[in-house]
């Protein structure tokens, strides 16, 4: 047992020793366990600052009332107006709002329509177009906006009950309808009923206790305009994302193999030969590359096999995407391999970065549900980019018009990280 114990304390002397491993080992779970509160916890008081495209285009008191109150909450920011080509800023109609959601400019749009809410109106008529890129987006979008509707207008409980007894019992018996209502609810339940006979539409009250007597009169029109043809859209949503966690596994671990290689003495036998530096590190990055390439070919073939993913109807703007996401992936494998000592280190800090990239770039869950300083740093990620490259071309078959941009992101970063990487390898120890 003496001895045992004694082999037992070495192991804890070799692990604190090595600091990097020890601060990892209580540093992955801790930021993980930061990045999920942050992004569950929020959806406790809702999607904050979430772009909605939005027109009204209705007079009636209770559309502008609507308007007012989106307008100030925070979990909406409502995107009325864009740029044209020559930089004029335009008012959104419906045909434009249509077409930037089918860019993937925001996800979802609410149009008041002229006719909203008339003067013989039942309900408010409201239109709702969307994306649903993002399933679970679009249900708490949809809630959301139902919910602040029915607490915030309490004037539509009001006229809608009175309208729909009127039309379906006649002017005479309809009041006298809602006159007992208001005389029952009060007896039975202790609530003041004064807003349901009151015709002041600016008339505040307990819109809580109105929204649990009233049910839902908002008539919501939904058009889905993108995603449609989809056989699978889970599996097409999700693909994207969890084929670029799994690469960036493996491109760290094949580039992070020149540690071993030195280790084992390999590099030294590879340096008596007529080889440079630059021709090992060339073979590397082509080497890992090419396996990003064959990787995620083979995780897309496989999606079509199993799930029906569409990766034949916009083919070629599928492989520009595949090329410029393991690009930028082998680069950030090579810039690992070269800042590390060990590749106990490299298991780590990959491991870490990855995780956080994979959280907060959209290969897990929306980066909408995350708080505004996450979503920045979202978009510093290989992830982020390849995700929304890979949506593009698989959810709204976009041409090569719509994706350049994340071509031109992937390939800046790729470019950028080799360059670091290369410095390092020169100033370094490595070889």
């Amino acid at each position: 047992m003496r001895t045992v114990l004694k082999l037992f304390i070495k192991d804890y002397t070799l692990f604190f020793r090595d600091k990097v491993a020890l601060s990892l080992t209580f540093l992955i779970p801790v930021v993980l366990i930061f990045i999920f509160g942050k992004v569950f916890g929020g959806l406790e008081s809702g999607i904050e600052h979430l772009q909605v495209g939005f027109i009204n285009n209705s007079t009636a008191p209770v559309a502008q009332k609507l308007e007012k109150v989106l307008d100030s909450t925070k979990n909406f920011l409502l995107v009325k107006k864009y740029k044209d080509d020559k930089g004029n800023v335009i008012q959104y109609d419906t045909n434009v709002m249509k077409n930037h959601i089918r860019a993937g400019k925001f996800s979802s749009a609410l149009i008041i329509p002229e006719d909203a809410f008339t003067d013989t109106s039942k309900s408010l008529k409201l239109k709702f177009f969307y994306d649903p890129k993002n399933e679970f987006e679009m249900q708490l979008v949809d809630g959301m906006l139902q919910k602040i509707i029915m607490q915030q207008i309490p004037e539509l409980f009001q006229k809608s009950m009175m309208r729909q007894a009127e039309t379906d019992l006649g002017k005479e018996k309809g009041s006298s309808f809602n006159s007992e209502i208001a005389r029952t609810v009060n007896k039975y339940y202790k609530v003041d009923t004064s807003f349901i006979l009151n015709n002041n539409p600016d008339t505040q009250n307990d819109t809580g206790r109105a929204g649990n007597i009233f049910g839902n009169i908002v008539d919501i029109e939904k058009q889905q305009l993108v995603g449609k043809e989809v056989a699978n859209p889970m599996a097409t949503r999700s693909v994207g994302g969890w084929a670029m966690m799994f690469l960036l596994f493996t491109i760290t671990g094949s580039a992070t193999s020149l540690l071993d290689e030195k280790k084992s003495g390999v590099m030294i036998r590879i340096l008596s030969a007529p080889v440079t530096r630059s021709h090992i590190l060339w073979s590397k990055y082509l080497f890992n590359m090419s396996l990003g390439i064959i990787q995620l070919s083979v995780m897309f073939l496989f999606g079509f096999i199993l799930f029906k993913i569409d990766i034949f109807s916009n083919i070629f703007n599928l492989i520009l995407i595949v090329l410029a996401a393991s690009s930028a992936c082998t680069a950030f494998g090579m810039l690992l391999a070269s800042l590390v000592k060990t590749t106990k280190q490299a298991d780590g800090w990959g491991t870490l970065l990855i995780l956080m990239m994979s959280a907060v770039g959209g290969a897990w869950f929306p980066v909408s549900f995350m708080p505004q300083t996450i979503q920045f740093f979202s978009k510093l990620t290989i992830v982020y980019w390849s995700v929304e490259g890979f949506l593009a071309v698989l959810w709204r078959g976009a041409g090569f018009t719509d994706i350049w941009q994340y071509l031109v992101i992937l390939v800046g970063i790729s470019v950028a990280i080799n360059i670091w990487s290369v410095y390092n390898f020169k100033r370094g120890n490595v070889f």
